[in-house]
């Protein structure tokens, strides 16, 4: 079987999952690991399962994924999953199914077989700090709070579940 772990990660959260994902999927398949934006959507058409990932932004799938959703050419017989990271601790399951929506839907639109999705917490870089706490309007001692819970994440137990998801969804 041929399998695509492709992501767009901008802090490294979703791509320490996609190279577990990766790694996993290698042990009894063909596996390539690629930055979205390193392949194109006819290449995507010659793969059997694809994993596709991506950080939540503002509670939704980054721009660039829902784009490339968008163009990914039509098929039958392949399959998709999806992978997420996000810097809240927990969502509640409806909210992740909310999330993965622009993944269902492609998968419906191009007659992919939807596998599920993963998530996962990651750590919220630096340079976002600033804008998220203002969003969230918390007090300096709340987002100190904030910080250290996602302090340390993706961790091993992370890409273990991620290599874990993988397995169900390849096997």
């Amino acid at each position: 079987m041929k399998v695509l772990v492709t992501y767009f990660s901008q802090s490294g959260n979703t791509e320490k999952i996609a190279k577990a994902i990766c790694e996993e999927a290698a042990r009894a398949n063909e596996a390539d690991l690629k930055k979205l934006e390193d392949i194109t959507p006819d290449e995507v058409a010659g793969y059997d399962v694809i994993f596709i990932g991506s950080p939540l932004h503002s509670g939704s799938l980054a721009a660039p994924v829902k784009e490339y959703l968008g163009v990914i050419k039509e098929s039958s017989g392949q399959k998709m999953a999806g992978f997420i990271t996000h810097f809240a601790p927990a969502y509640p399951n409806q909210d992740m199914d909310g999330f993965a929506e622009p993944i269902k839907v492609a998968c419906k639109e191009k007659g992919i077989e939807y596998k599920g999705c993963f998530d996962c917490q990651g750590f919220l870089i630096e340079s976002m700090h600033s804008m998220v706490r203002k969003k969230l309007n918390l007090t300096d001692e709340q987002w100190a709070g904030m910080v250290k819970q996602m302090t340390g994440y993706p961790n091993e137990e992370d890409e273990g579940k991620a290599k874990v998801f993988a397995k169900e969804v390849l096997d």
